[in-house]
């Protein structure tokens, strides 16, 4: 970076706490910061000062975040756009992706990220001025993703960046992941973000159809090539020119059947199954596997060439154990999702069975989270969800894991229930334990071992933040007791054991205000 010249940073934003709490950290660092407090400013700022990173709050009064987005992109190319939100969607983070933002970050935010982030986009915008690019914004359509891809951890946050990026270009991209994560999700979200996407997409199990019939499936076949073939047949590649094509399952595909994949990748050129006539089609091709194709590369019974065309974009996709804090809202989708369908009328999942659902490993992923949802929903006998609702098997799993000889029950349900607060700072709920009921010393409750509830909370932290758990805690133990106090500081203070001044300081701290 230049020393001679001072970073500029220009904060839209119509929280005026958050503008002043960020303009005293970034001025610690060196950077020069400007305040706009609604995207309209922001543009006129963003014109006449030339800043090289801009941090846009994507929900103000007036432009929304997404529209100013648009017109900075025009104004000032080679800013570095930062999309902050409390409101984080699916559709929010690759729309804002599709239309060159350079990150996108949730609130409340950690200062040190903020910081580290803002840095990283300075150094981009310098580099950026050095080559002389320029970064138009995006053609792609602004089409909603249906479907439901729902997550907000870091790891889905990632996937639906690459997925912005990827969508409209015609790359050809491959998706991984263990079964039942949704890769033909992930696929159709890409075309739907394409500028294929008022095209035909077309999807193909190449797992569900027989060898002897997956060619003619894909590229059709003449009257009379092959017995039982009394009429002409156009295959899912002619049916898809000018569109997407998604072949899931691709490494259960025969050495034969990949070759002719090959050709229509490469040349753009297939023959139906009888005929010498070459048809040219223009397909964008997707493709999905839950095997490794690196090994079956090796063990050659999947093409090496093919491999490398197909693998020009890798999406990898995070097992459910791996983002266990999307549980929540994957379940809770789940039910509004049957709820509009009128298959069950189940609006909710008690706190209990969520905690007991937060231990297990889900090895179906986010298939068997549907399955299990949607079963429990059905047996469920009010609004809401009760541990004795779910599967019996299940329940067993976790508290074999746990360590727990018996059974959770109904009635252990009911003698643990107690009025839950909402988790905060990214901490998962802990169930209290109490020694001293007569529940508890017959055996544990919820399938939980009986630990001090203290260690609980470390393990809890542990396994959720890698460090600073302290922190973490303390910003957790701060949200909730405003929560209960309503927000007065005084009474708070008083719960939390320090002074109001200390309290103040800590709420700017932890951006809590």
């Amino acid at each position: 970076m230049n020393a001679a010249i001072t970073p500029k940073v220009l904060v839209i934003d119509d929280d005026n706490d958050l503008r002043y709490s960020l303009k005293r950290v970034l001025s610690g660092h060196q950077y020069e910061v400007l305040e706009a407090a609604s995207g309209e400013e922001g543009l006129s700022m963003a014109e006449q000062h030339n800043p090289h990173v801009i941090l846009l709050d994507n929900r103000m009064g007036g432009m929304s975040g997404m529209e100013a987005l648009q017109h900075l992109r025009g104004i000032n190319p080679n800013a570095m756009i930062i999309l902050m939100t409390a409101y984080g969607t699916t559709q929010t983070t690759i729309e804002a992706m599709k239309f060159g933002a350079f990150d996108y970050i949730m609130k409340p935010f950690d200062l040190k990220k903020i910081l580290s982030l803002t840095e990283s986009a300075i150094a981009a915008s310098k580099d950026l001025v050095k080559a002389g690019k320029e970064d138009a914004a995006s053609a792609v359509s602004n089409e909603d993703i249906e479907g439901g891809i729902i997550g907000s951890s870091s790891a889905m946050q990632e996937v639906f960046k690459m997925i912005g990026q990827v969508a409209a270009s015609d790359v050809t991209v491959m998706v991984t992941g263990e079964s039942g994560t949704g890769k033909e999700l992930i696929a159709r979200a890409i075309y739907q973000n394409s500028l294929r996407a008022q095209k035909p997409y077309i999807a193909v199990n190449c797992a569900a159809i027989p060898e002897n019939l997956i060619e003619s499936e894909l590229f059709g076949h003449e009257k009379g090539s092959f017995t039982g073939a009394t009429n002409q047949r156009i295959g899912k590649f002619e049916l898809c020119d000018g569109g997407t094509i998604f072949l899931d399952e691709i490494g259960d595909m025969a050495l034969t059947t990949q070759t002719k994949i090959l050709r229509a990748l490469q040349e753009g050129e297939i023959q139906r199954v009888g005929s010498s006539e070459t048809i040219k089609v223009n397909v964008r091709m997707l493709a999905a596997t839950n095997k490794p194709l690196e090994e079956m590369v090796k063990e050659k019974t999947f093409r090496e060439d093919l491999y490398y065309r197909l693998n020009v974009v890798r999406i990898q996709l995070p097992p459910l154990r791996e983002r266990k804090e999307d549980v929540p809202k994957l379940i809770d989708f789940v039910l509004k999702r049957l709820a509009r369908d009128s298959k069950a009328d189940t609006k909710s999942i008690s706190p209990e069975a969520l905690a007991l659902l937060n231990q297990y490993r889900w090895p179906g992923n986010v298939r068997e989270l549907e399955n299990l949802i949607y079963r429990s929903a059905v047996l469920a006998q009010g609004d809401m969800i009760l541990i004795k609702d779910l599967p019996q098997e299940v329940v067993k799993a976790i508290t074999a894991a746990a360590g727990t000889a018996e059974p959770v029950t109904a009635e252990s349900e009911v003698a643990v229930s107690a009025s839950p607060t909402e988790p905060a700072g990214g901490v998962e709920p802990v169930a209290s334990a109490s020694a001293t009921t007569p529940a508890a010393e017959e055996g544990t409750l919820l399938g939980q071992p009986s630990v001090d509830p203290y260690d609980a909370v470390y393990a809890a932290l542990r396994e959720t933040h890698a460090s600073n758990i302290l922190e973490h805690g303390e910003r957790a133990l701060i949200a909730r007791a405003l929560a209960e106090c309503g927000g007065k500081q005084v009474k708070a203070a008083e719960i939390l054991g320090m002074t109001r001044a200390t309290l103040r300081k800590r709420i700017d701290q932890y951006d809590l205000s």
